[in-house]
């Protein structure tokens, strides 16, 4: 009979669109879905019905399919039936209906019932009027109602009719406590539940709050209990990833050892055997063959969702965004200056205990069986996942080490290389975030050693970061601290090796295939790498500022680093837009944060090693800037900039303050090989060298120099540069 019916679905299959579906068509789909149908006969079912309802809502009409639907509706509801099992084929078809097209399900729930006696049926009641009615005693029709409910539940307007079963909801639960029926209410129950919202002040012990523990902790004990085959499984998920969206629910989930070691263990993580000594002819290596087998998507995704809400972190408001939230408080307060409250379930502290508690139980080594899930939703729920486990810097060599760095290059490589299979795997993939994943991926490379992160041999294999740093770089979406995060990994990629080097200094990043918003936000689809480094020397920022300087100061060490900014040895044309990079370096040296000071200053001495970057230093005069080169790089050798007081006033600098001596070594070595070009210029009878050596005895920087030498007699490296530069100048007096 089962094969029969597999046969006859088969055939369904193969005929095209809704046109001639039938009654007793849909009366095979209902009695295939059954949970007492074999897996298989259930899949082609559903496959059907998704097939019919797919080309029914394409066709803009619901006609024909609807009213084959209420034809077998009719047959089922004709006649009052003291058999209640009866309706348990057409419950399991509008439960998969609900999944597929709740438009067209919502019709068929509550449509009238002719009543006995009544010719139109009008004063009847409607079916799921019958269902409850039919469900008040024990009998295999209640769980199958259950899971309808569950699934009517997921829209917003099913869930106002499932309010109608509130209270045969609550007593079924009371009347089964440990069976399957009490969870598939306590999941219905949690998608009635109110939705949290991330400004919402955490509520009190209130009746709300205690129901949502209550049916928190019934899907807790039934994740502990049941096995993972459990049909009952995949609804308990989908409803405690609900509920953990409330603050007291994602304290309880993590405050469970018990459960969250039951949670994790069902991650369909490959069994790995012990691997065969080098020796072993690679062809008699036992492969386990479930490695390839699929995996349930579904479970992938309501796993990963509880565990991004249990790690969640509160979102950092940008300070507009913190007045809107003001204006919001005191408009639903409607007291004048009321302040937004957060939840004590939100604080640092609290969430770092739940990702302390959730890396303990075993989370990161979970990830390499969810990973092998084929759906961007759930890459995207890794992503942040991922994100949030290692934003303390404490949990980042655990994540290395347990393999978590592997699963997270997996979700970046395969949001940013080109896929033709993006149709198969869920949703359109232009709605997909995948910035977290490579913030988290920028962070581990901020502060892990590169041979630490990345396989042998780390110089290449480095290579495969680039990319998706440059995309959360330039990406028009990117936050503050994503772009500044982005920059101190390039700063990082840029140490390893100067090819690495080279590589940012030339490269151009294009926005992902899929990605829409790139497009769609006015900016160029190829963008420079370098381009945007320069527009962020100029940020407002000054963490930004800095970390953009810090990049310059890498990149420079390359060869086409330094070329970008000295400008090429080949050609005798002053290019405005290297000027202009120079004097930016040079500005930046002498702003008041020190780490952006040392950052610029060495990146001037090491550029002025290049004889057309004196040249186009040397070029900016006082009549296009207030401040002349020379002027600016004494600012160098100053004890400190004047730092504002509370009134915007210069605070007085200590006389007995010394000058930074990094701060002195940059300058002394960018001023001496400024001369010392200036000389070579004199030497060939140039007359702007002599008239270089002049601005500089002009702006005072011989006596400068004396005072450097006579404060550091003992430091060589400053030293000797200003010793050579002090001959030059006075072979050269003003």
């Amino acid at each position: 009979m089962e094969r029969k019916n597999e046969q006859a679905l088969e055939a369904l299959l193969k005929r095209s669109g809704v046109e001639n579906i039938t009654t007793e068509d849909i009366s095979l789909l209902a009695e295939s879905l059954v949970s007492t149908s074999p897996k298989s006969t259930r899949s082609l079912a559903f496959l059907n019905l998704s097939k019919l309802s797919q080309a029914q809502t394409s066709s803009g009409s619901n006609v024909k399919l609807v009213n084959s639907v209420q034809s077998y509706l009719d047959s089922v509801f004709s006649t009052s039936n003291d058999n209640v099992d009866c309706y348990i084929p057409f419950v399991s078809l509008l439960t998969a209906l609900f999944a597929l097209s709740p438009q067209l399900a919502i019709p068929l729930l509550t449509a009238r019932i002719p009543a006995e006696g009544v010719a139109g049926g009008e004063q009847g009641p409607d079916v799921l009027d019958v269902l409850l009615e039919a469900s008040e005693l024990p009998s295999p029709l209640q769980p199958a109602l259950a899971e309808l409910l569950a699934q009517v539940a997921s829209s917003k307007q099913g869930r106002e009719i499932a309010q109608r079963a509130d209270a045969w909801l609550r007593g079924a639960i009371d009347y089964d406590q440990k069976g399957d029926l009490g969870v598939l209410c306590a999941v219905a129950l949690s998608k009635m539940s109110p939705a949290d919202t991330s400004d919402a002040v955490e509520p009190p012990a209130d009746t709300r709050t205690i129901e949502e523990i209550g049916l928190a902790k019934k899907m807790m004990e039934h994740i502990q209990s049941s096995p993972n085959s459990s049909p009952t499984l995949l609804p308990t998920l989908e409803g405690l990833s609900i509920l953990s969206t409330k603050g007291h629910v994602k304290h309880l989930l993590a405050t469970s050892p018990t459960f969250l070691s039951s949670l994790l263990a069902l991650s369909p993580v490959p069994d790995t055997r012990p691997s065969s000594l080098p020796v072993t002819p690679r062809a008699s290596v036992d492969i386990d063959e479930k490695i390839f087998e699929p995996v349930e998507t579904s479970l992938c995704y309501g796993l990963t969702t509880i565990l991004v809400n249990i790690t969640l972190r509160k979102p950092v408001l940008s300070a507009e965004d913190e007045q809107i939230a003001k204006l919001r408080a005191m408009a639903v307060s409607g007291k004048k200056g009321a302040t937004v409250e957060g939840s004590p379930f939100d604080a640092d502290e609290a969430v770092e205990e739940r990702v302390t508690a959730t890396i303990k139980a075993g989370v990161v080594p979970a990830l390499r069986g969810l990973v092998r899930a084929e759906s961007l939703l759930v890459r995207e729920g890794l992503g942040r996942l991922c994100l949030n486990l290692v934003v303390e810097k404490s949990h980042r060599p655990v994540f290395v080490r347990d393999g978590g760095f592997k699963v997270l290059s997996m979700v970046v490589r395969d949001w940013l290389a080109p896929s033709t299979t993006n149709e198969s795997k869920g949703p359109d993939a232009s709605t997909i975030d995948y910035l977290p994943a490579v913030q988290a991926l920028a962070k581990l490379i901020i502060t892990t050693p590169p041979h630490l992160l990345f396989p042998p041999p780390h110089d290449t294999t480095a290579l495969n970061a680039l990319t998706p740093v440059y995309n959360l770089l330039a990406h028009p979406s990117s936050s503050l601290l994503q772009t500044f995060e982005a920059l101190m990994a390039l700063t990082n990629l840029a140490t390893i090796n100067p090819d690495i080097a080279d590589r940012i200094v030339g490269a151009t990043v294009s926005p992902p295939v899929h990605d829409t918003m790139w497009r769609g936000s006015g900016r160029e689809d190829t963008i420079r790498v370098m381009t945007r480094v320069e527009e962020l020397l100029l940020d407002s920022n000054t963490l930004v500022r800095r970390a953009a300087t810090e990049l310059v100061c890498n990149l420079i060490a390359s060869p086409n680093g330094r070329s970008y900014f000295a400008g090429d040895a080949g050609s005798n044309d002053l290019s405005a837009r290297v000027r202009s990079r120079l004097n930016i370096l040079l500005v930046l040296s002498s702003i008041d944060d020190t780490p952006t000071r040392l950052a610029a200053g060495g990146a001037l001495a090491m550029l002025t090693e290049d004889p057309m970057a004196c040249r186009s230093l040397l070029s900016v005069t006082d009549e296009t800037h207030s401040r002349s080169v020379w002027t600016r790089l004494l600012g160098l050798l100053e004890p400190e900039v004047p730092q504002l007081d509370e009134d915007g006033e210069e605070m007085p600098v200590i006389s007995s303050a010394q000058p930074n001596a990094d701060l002195v070594h940059r300058a002394v070595i960018v001023v001496y090989n400024l001369v010392d070009y200036a000389a070579s210029l004199d030497k060939d009878g140039v007359v702007k060298g002599k008239g270089y050596l002049e601005e500089a005895q002009k702006a005072g920087v011989e006596e400068k120099l004396v005072e450097v030498v006579k404060a550091n007699m003992s430091r060589r490296e400053i030293l000797e540069p200003a010793v050579e530069a002090l001959k030059i100048l006075k072979r050269h007096p003003a």
